[in-house]
């Protein structure tokens, strides 16, 4: 009970506390919010006695400006100018200017301009004469100029000078020029209609901080002079309404200051407000200590249950209702809250059990506090076994140290990458695949680490049948290609001899054969003995590429005189089909690094290849140049048959062929392009083939940029070839 009173007191104080500084902050705010709203208010004034005044000037001095551009217009006047009658001239201004009250009016006259006499007709207290002056010493003001000139004395006399040009308007000319001006010294006729306008009771104008002219309302003092009540407020309204002369600003007087007036309501206020939020502040602290004094002592009661049954696993107790109804609710709030935990702590586990992977996590001293039914059944082991045990207690020496092995690994792996383990279960030795990473609370502080382990014991045994399998696959290719190396050199040897005889018999080297059908039969066996062997060469070639990777003999090739020399040995057999071969090479001074034997065997192929499916009248062109980037195109292209989108698919595999009549008619065993292809791919290079029925064949052999190098002095590239 004792520890509930100091409990509830303390609870109370703070609540106190806490009103009273709420409340002084919202009276406080309240304060600065008014005052902060008063000077964008004040400031608002401002700018609106600024634009006013301005106004007010503006105003005055167009009406000046109104007066003397009707006077410049006048016929009489411009003729007097016109006829250098100066006298008419001066009784013609004379009446103008009394047309004007003074003050509106004080400055008036005529420059005629070419040396001639200023004609004035100013009268005013002051001495107006250093003003006609200056005024006509200058150039004509565009628009209404603030002079300012000082008199022996010491005096400064103020004015706004306005000027404009007497144009004749019979012959266009300008005759003189008409000024005009109000003198602001000691004239309340420019003040006077500001203050009238506005709340201010005194007005002073200041030209280059003097006083020049000053109005105050009856029975208030001036701007410069003291008594006025401390309410009052004194503001400045700089203006500006030229754009030469001195600076001119308004000084002027308002009767009332808001924010002193709400200052001294506020501090009148104050006492009154802080003794109301002491008294409430008060009550309400006292209902709060009572209300919390009665109900702490039933939840102190239900909190430690909750701590006791939690620490021994039990269910947690219900709360009974405490004599104050409007703290039930908490304590069955409390109720739900650890309620939902158990519910929410069991959705977890099941989740957790019914993962197809092993799932556990250990404390930061290496003792399980998780560990869901996979795992438990992949070990033979029981939760209760687990939960709260290291491995140390759990598996042999030899697996812990791999367990440590493992997760030591796996933590390493920012990326989250898994790690292979190898696990002795109940059922043998079983493949896993495990990531392990750190669980991590509110703060970001670790408090565990979880590893998860997947089977992949079936997955690694098919990884060992298709590695078997494709050793399998790669030895029988292998023996493939011996074989077939070891075939076309049995069969060259007879070859070579039925060749070598077939062409004694043609050429009747041992006598002339009186049948010439034997002669024809010979260059048969001959033609057909030269096929095979061409065949078997191919045949050979391709083998000893796939079966060992023949190694490249690079050199500099001359790359447009190896074309002319590929032409050339087919020529003959493009002539016989009725075919134009031309080349196009030029490489700009560049040499292909390449196998020059290898390189005239690609040409050869594809130029035999165009010619056996190209028909008569048909055209092809052997052509290569250096691209942008470097790298070194080689291309034939012809007019011939072309080929569909199957057919191109299967072009350069071996032995293969098309269906078409032309293919069908020519001779071969399909090995030319599948041999070009495998001779590409040992450069480097790249392959392109376009081909569409009916419109021929375009095929692209693009060597890389670093074969591509300058052109040194060149052998012959038959010499190289052989």
């Amino acid at each position: 009970m004792r520890r509930d009173f100091r409990y509830s007191t303390i609870i109370a104080a703070a609540a106190f506390g806490a009103m009273l500084a709420i409340s002084s902050i919202v009276v406080w705010l309240g304060f600065w919010f008014a005052s902060q709203t008063l000077d964008a208010e004040l400031e608002r004034h401002n700018q609106h006695y600024r634009r006013f005044t301005e106004l007010h000037f503006r105003t005055h001095l167009e009406h000046l400006e109104n007066f003397l551009s009707v006077l410049s217009h006048n016929s009489a006047l411009v003729a007097g100018l016109r006829e250098g009658n100066n006298s008419a001239v001066e009784e013609l201004l004379g009446k103008a200017f009394f047309e004007l009250d003074s003050g509106e009016l004080d400055i008036l006259f005529v420059d005629p301009g070419d040396g001639g006499r200023i004609i004035d007709v100013s009268s005013s207290p002051y001495n107006s004469a250093l003003l006609v002056r200056d005024a006509a010493a200058g150039p004509l003001p565009e628009s209404p100029r603030l002079f300012a000139v000082q008199t022996a004395d010491g005096a400064t006399i103020t004015a706004f000078v306005s000027g404009l040009q007497i144009i004749d308007p019979i012959s266009r000319a300008v005759t003189g020029r008409l000024f005009g001006g109000v003198i602001l010294n000691d004239n309340p006729h420019v003040l006077r209609a500001l203050m009238e306008d506005t709340d201010l009771t005194a007005i002073a104008l200041l030209v280059d901080n003097k006083v020049v002219a000053e109005l105050s309302a009856r029975g208030r003092p001036g701007v410069t002079e003291n008594g006025e009540p401390p309410t009052a407020t004194k503001i400045t309204i700089p203006f500006s309404v030229s754009a030469g002369g001195p600076e001119a600003v308004i000084k002027a007087i308002r009767s009332t200051n808001p924010v002193s007036d709400l200052t001294a309501t506020y501090l009148r206020l104050l006492p009154v407000i802080i003794g109301l939020v002491i008294v409430l502040a008060a009550v309400l602290s006292g209902f709060i200590w009572l209300v919390t004094m009665r109900s702490l002592s039933e939840l102190s009661r239900y909190a430690d249950a909750v701590a006791a049954t939690i620490e021994g696993g039990g269910h947690i107790p219900q709360f009974q209702s405490g004599p104050m109804r409007e703290f039930n609710s908490l304590g069955d709030t409390i109720e739900r809250v650890f309620s939902a935990f158990r519910e929410s702590e069991y959705r977890a586990e099941s989740v957790i059990d019914r993962a197809p992977a092993a799932i556990f996590a250990k404390d930061l001293d290496g003792r399980y506090i998780i560990a869901n039914a996979e795992f438990l059944s992949i070990f033979d082991l029981r939760k209760e076994q687990v939960i709260g045990e290291a491995n140390e207690g759990l598996f042999p020496e030899e697996f812990v140290q791999e367990i440590r092995a493992f997760e030591k690994s796996a933590a390493d792996r920012e990326d989250g990458t898994a790690v292979e383990l190898t696990v002795p279960t109940v059922k043998g030795e079983r493949a896993f695949l495990g990531v392990t990473f750190p669980l991590r609370d509110d703060t970001g502080t670790i408090y565990a680490y979880c590893t998860i382990l997947a089977d992949i014991t079936a997955r690694k045994k098919a990884e060992i049948g298709l590695r078997h399998a494709k050793e399998e696959a790669e030895f029988a290719n292998s023996a493939k290609t011996s074989f077939l190396a070891g075939v076309s050199h049995e069969l060259r040897t007879p070859l070579n001899a039925i060749i070598g005889f077939s062409e004694m018999i043609v050429r009747e080297v041992l006598g002339k054969i009186e049948n010439r059908n034997y002669v024809e039969y010979a260059e048969h066996i001959q033609s057909s003995g030269h096929h095979l062997l061409s065949l078997i060469g191919d045949v050979l070639d391709l083998s000893v590429i796939e079966a060992r990777g023949e190694a490249v003999r690079d050199e500099a090739l001359d790359l447009e005189q190896l074309g002319v020399d590929c032409v050339r040995m087919i020529s003959d057999q493009a002539g016989a089909a009725g075919l134009e071969i031309i080349t196009n090479i030029n490489l700009k001074s560049h040499a292909l690094k390449a196998d020059a034997r290898r390189i005239r065997q690609i040409i050869i192929n594809l130029l035999t290849n165009a010619v056996k499916f190209t028909p008569q009248g048909g055209r092809i062109e052997l052509s290569g140049q250096l691209q942008e980037d470097g790298r070194v195109r080689l291309t034939v292209s012809d007019t011939g048959a072309g080929m569909d989108a199957a057919t191109k698919a299967l072009a350069f595999e071996p032995f293969m062929q098309g269906s078409s009549n032309m293919v069908r008619k020519a001779e071969g065993a399909g090995l030319g392009l599948a041999l070009v292809k495998r001779l590409t791919e040992l450069h480097q290079a790249e392959l392109e083939c376009v081909s569409a029925p009916g419109e021929g064949t375009t095929i692209s052999i693009i060597f890389p940029a670093r074969r591509s190098v300058a052109a040194p002095p060149f052998q012959s590239v038959l010499e190289v070839g052989q």
